[in-house]
């Protein structure tokens, strides 16, 4: 029985897997940005899609949920005119139309309203 994979081959075939490595380890950190945070701040109210304003604003905890033919793809509080960045905590910050519960960075609701580019 004949090998047909050569040494020149082979080298080639290695070389070329290490070459991708770098796209892989940029494309891992990328996704983990888009994570959604898992722990809410301690002590602080938060709003829910069950209740409330939250309820009335068909509010999602991940905007890639949502069902309202409003939502864009994109649109998340994190880049909402009405979350406010200056108060955040791992990933939650207070939302003016959630009268200022917690909201997370990749939630959305149909108050939505994109920030004013500088």
């Amino acid at each position: 029985m004949e090998n047909k994979f050569s040494r020149r081959s082979f080298f080639t075939f290695s070389l070329s897997g290490l070459a991708i490595i770098p796209f892989f380890a940029k494309a891992g950190k990328l996704f983990a940005a888009d994570a959604c945070p898992t722990k809410a701040p301690a002590g602080k109210p938060l709003a829910m899609s069950t209740e409330g304003m939250g309820k009335n604003l068909e509010y999602v905890i991940d905007a890639n949920t949502s069902k309202n033919a409003l939502h864009k793809a994109g649109q998340s509080c994190a880049n909402c005119n009405f979350y406010t960045v200056a108060k955040a905590e791992g990933g939650y910050a207070p939302c003016v139309m959630m009268g200022n519960k917690y909201v997370t960075s990749c939630g959305w609701c149909k108050s939505f309203k994109a920030k004013a580019k500088a």
